[in-house]
């Protein structure tokens, strides 16, 4: 009784404090009307060259600027236009106890996940007659300019604030008055009560107090602590039942309620190392083979549950060490709404306790269960806990290339994402397969979640699972356009895009931006407009064919076969030396990388006969530097040699994504001297998967950027690269050992 009357009091206190609240508001509403209604005022403003008008609030960009007010209408759009795209950092706790917003965008904590939600963006429907055909991309070379729209003026005009009389000014400072004196009887009012209600709730509060100390004279047993057995039998802290296990397990312990093999569990030495899963695996085995356990039976023997617990809490903490993230314990109803939608708990007796890591649900205990009662095994403890390291969503990407892959790869690999995939299950019936025909699959797919949507724009947007459905499905759509054409693809960011454009406006469209060889595409638009527009004008099987149709030819591939070519033209010897120079370079700086360390910028100067030396720039104190000594050397050419190769590490945006590349520039110089009218220049980039990734290093084949000879003669040409490449031979490195043509 005493909880529920502090309740009461507090209640009172509230209801005290939000009247405050009300009158203090109304009071401002009162004296700050006219200020309100100052800050508001807003004008058009008109060039005198004819130029498109904008709104300002006070004086126009120039004195030849012609002035007008805006009507009340015009100013709410002037404003709300002003804030559109607004953006709000929220930090969410991996284990889903907190949720809120942050001011200076820093979370409270390393391990929190952190959103950006997006203000409403109202969506207005474009038809085809309004704009060219979509998807007609911007050119970098040439920012698209932003056609105003137009703005519907009222039918009667705004009076200027000027225009007030002064008897109205004064008839309404007396109503004024009257409101103020309105307000101070009812502060006076509140006053009174919340004193009268205050009182009552001490007297409450004493007498409940009183009523406590009397019951635990009369029963002095209840006021004892709980044994700890029974205290650790009533807890429901799953979390701390584990950080007790542990520490017992680590210190050599027992634990409240006695612990099954606890001499065996201390021969396994569980030191925290993969191969202790191992002796994990084989103590289950023993136990299977000596006493073959039966599932009905097991809870009933002394420890037994304490013992499959602590080897799944073991295990839980191998997977959160491995991937060094946070694990939060929970029962089952606990973990239940952390979840993510697209991955619920099961219901099984091995989900009765359940690790919260990243967001994904681990649940050793069936791996315990299997090892001990199981027909068949699934997998062993070291590669369930391998298995789980693989499924954990990766950490937030650092770009929008990285995000658009780890976010595809998660997809297709069955991974989790943070912040759950709305739809996944739907996703995986389209049968996306990077296809031409997928699109349509998806086009249908998109129409039937149309039909079914029950959310608001806003909520569909700021959504984490919906949000991350919107982008995966645009990063889908871009990215199967671009292999489908063998068309360069990059993601960039709405900073990025801005450089290019800098009449873009921010929101959630334009958080991520396609540029598909040269052009800048809005797909998150396109997928947002067939969702949530009134009335869609695109698909995306349309907007594919439409980018497909209006794409430069793809970037050629420098291919093995070209060491078999016997084209009809011709190559000068100069020329044919200085590419096989740049074959063998390209060969040289591979073999630097195929460990997994940056290729350095280098710069082959050529001497006499077949013999070069290498200048190599890796000694600078960044990248940059290096790069501009390089860049230095090659266009001031200080030895006077007839040609020069540079190759430094980076990137290529192919068809596939942002990969890893070396680029191979070649310089032939016209008499001695860096000459680009009168020399010859190409550039090649070599891409190749980084030793580092899981899949082992690999090299793909070359691609043709930039070439002063005509195509007539690049069969010649790609002969003579690889040729050099044929020559360079180091240790085991082969080039033809690692290449993958099939990007």
């Amino acid at each position: 009784m005493s909880f529920q009357r502090s309740e009461i009091a507090r209640s009172v206190t509230d209801l005290g404090a939000a009247s405050m609240f009300v009158l203090f508001a109304m009071l401002a509403l009162i004296l700050g009307a006219d200020v309100h209604a100052s800050a508001a005022d807003r004008f058009r403003c008109q060039p005198a060259d004819g130029g498109p008008s904008y709104t300002s609030p006070g004086s126009c960009r120039s004195s030849t600027d012609a002035r007008e007010p805006l009507t009340e209408q015009e100013k709410a759009d002037s404003l709300a236009t002003e804030s559109r795209g607004r953006a709000f950092v929220r930090c969410t706790a991996a284990d889903g106890t907190y949720s809120k917003f942050v001011n200076n965008g820093e979370c409270p904590s390393a391990s929190d996940v952190r959103t950006v939600e997006y203000a409403q963006q109202p969506i207005q429907p474009t038809p085809r007659s309004a704009s060219p055909p979509e998807p007609r991309g911007t050119p970098l070379s040439q920012p698209a300019p932003v056609t105003p729209v137009p703005i519907k003026l009222s039918s009667a005009p705004a009076k200027p604030p000027s225009s007030a009389s002064p008897a109205s000014s004064g008839t309404g400072w007396v109503v004024k008055l009257g409101l103020l004196a309105l307000v101070g009887l009812g502060i006076w009012g509140v006053f009174k009560f919340l004193g009268r209600r205050n009182e009552q709730a001490k007297a409450e509060q004493r007498e409940a107090r009183a009523k406590a100390i009397a019951e635990k004279r009369n029963n002095p047993e209840a006021s004892k602590p709980l044994p700890r057995d029974r205290l650790m039998e009533q807890r429901s802290d799953m979390q701390q039942k584990a950080e007790d296990f542990l520490a017992a397990l680590d210190a050599g312990a027992d634990v409240p309620g006695g612990m099954a093999f606890r001499g065996a569990l201390q021969q396994a030495r569980l030191d925290y190392s993969i191969e202790s899963l191992d002796r994990v695996e084989q103590l289950l085995s023993q136990i299977r083979t000596k006493f073959s356990p039966q599932r009905e039976s097991w809870q009933s023997q002394p420890g037994a549950e304490n013992f499959c617990l602590m080897l799944a809490f073991y295990l839980g903490a191998m997977i959160s060490r491995q991937s060094n993230q946070p694990i939060q314990w929970h029962t089952r109803e606990q973990a239940a709404p952390l979840m993510p939608a697209d991955m619920p708990l099961p219901e099984a007796s091995w989900s009765r306790v359940v690790g919260v890591i990243a967001a994904s649900a681990c649940v050793p205990l069936a791996i315990i269960e299997d090892a001990l009662f199981g027909d068949t095994r699934e997998m062993t403890c070291k590669e369930y806990v391998e298995h789980r390291l693989t499924k954990l969503p990766k950490p937030p990407a650092k770009d929008e290339n990285e995000r658009c892959s780890l976010m595809l790869d998660a997809f297709f690999n069955d991974s989790g994402i943070l912040g759950g995939l709305a739809f996944r299950e739907q996703l995986k019936l389209a049968q996306l397969d990077h296809s031409l025909s997928s699109l349509a699959r998806l086009d249908q797919l998109l129409r039937s979640i149309r039909a079914g949507n029950k959310k608001t724009y806003e909520e569909f947007v700021n959504g984490a699972d919906t949000q991350n459905f919107l982008r995966l499905v645009a990063f889908y759509i871009g990215m199967t356009t671009a292999r489908a054409g063998s068309l360069a693809v990059k993601w960039l960011d709405f900073s990025e895009a801005k450089k290019d454009l800098p009449e873009l406006e921010f929101q959630f469209e334009t958080t991520s931006v396609c540029l598909l060889s040269g052009r800048l595409y809005f797909l998150l638009g396109l997928v947002t407009e067939i969702l949530l527009q009134p009335a869609p004008q695109r698909s995306a099987t349309s907007w594919a064919n439409d980018a497909l149709q209006i794409a430069p030819p793809p970037m050629p591939s420098i291919l093995r076969g070209s060491l078999q070519s016997d084209s009809a033209s011709s190559i000068d010897e100069k020329r044919a030396l200085a590419i096989h120079k740049a074959g063998f370079m390209a060969a040289y700086c591979m073999f630097a990388v195929e460990g997994g360390a940056t290729g350095a910028p280098t710069v082959l100067v050529p001497g006499e006969g077949n013999t070069a030396t290498f200048r190599d720039f890796s000694f600078y104190e960044s990248v940059e530097s290096a790069t501009a000594a390089a860049n230095s050397i090659m266009d001031t050419n200080p030895d006077k040699v007839p040609f020069q190769v540079m190759s430094f590490d980076g990137y290529a945006n192919l068809h596939t994504g942002r990969t890893d590349a070396l680029t191979i520039e070649l310089r032939i110089y016209a008499g001695g001297r860096s000459s680009k009218q009168d020399g010859f220049n190409m550039l090649v980039a070599c891409p190749y998967r980084n030793a580092n990734d899981p899949k082992g290093f690999a090299i793909f084949s070359p691609k043709l950027l930039e070439c002063a000879a005509a195509t007539t003669m690049h069969s010649a040409i790609f002969k003579h690269f690889y040729l050099g490449i044929e020559e360079f031979k180091a240790n085991d490195f082969h080039w033809f050992k690692y290449l993958d043509e099939r990007i």
